[in-house]
């Protein structure tokens, strides 16, 4: 698991280090991204996600695929990733009903799995997780959380990587946690994200 964090880790990171804001790139109407998984450790959620940004530097970012369908509010910006090559970030975090285990079912599996003296971010809390994540089944009801994702979007002609763009995808649940600091994170890494034309 350590490998994830360092993934999302690069990943805030390109955005922040490569997007250079350039006012001068024009912005499409909408944005359809659709990745073929929706994450590439979960088996369970081996399944299309699609985002849809509807707006100019400001409007709304919709949610599909195996966290059902919420809509958040989001801003966009262009960026330089090289003198060359423009491409566009598209954030949003706001509240959101999401298909996800109740809080209570996922700790106990949690500490099944890890011992209750196990903590986040250690790796025997965090491989327990992931189990129970592909063990339990969601809420019929979903579960209140907090979505955050960013969007970072290339438009390089000359790219073959057959992918336009990564996402850092992380949920947290609203209700109180038993994690030192009170907060319960769930943390998404999509793949093989395309632009849909």
């Amino acid at each position: 698991m350590k490998s994830n964090r360092q993934f999302a880790d690069f990943a805030t990171w390109l955005i922040a280090v490569c997007g250079i804001i350039t006012p001068n790139v024009t912005l499409a109407a909408q944005v359809n991204l659709k990745c073929e998984r929706a994450d590439v450790f979960n088996p369970k959620w081996n399944a299309p996600l699609t985002f849809v940004f509807s707006g100019d530097t400001r409007g709304t970012l919709a949610v599909t695929g195996v966290l059902g369908e919420f809509a958040i509010p989001a801003t966009r910006k262009p960026l330089t990733i090289e003198p060359a090559v423009h491409g566009e970030s598209i954030d949003g975090v706001a509240k959101a009903r999401v298909v996800l285990p109740a809080l209570a079912d996922l700790e106990s599996c949690i500490d099944r799995k890890a011992g209750q003296a196990a903590k986040p971010p250690s790796d025997d809390y965090l491989n327990a997780q992931a189990a129970c994540l592909q063990e339990l089944e969601p809420s019929p009801q979903g579960v209140d959380a907090v979505a955050q994702i960013r969007l970072g979007i290339s438009h390089d002609p000359e790219d073959t990587s057959g992918e336009d763009a990564f996402v850092v995808f992380k949920i947290m649940y609203v209700a109180q946690s038993k994690a030192p600091d009170g907060k319960m994170f769930v943390e998404m890494f999509p793949a093989k994200c395309v632009l849909q034309k």
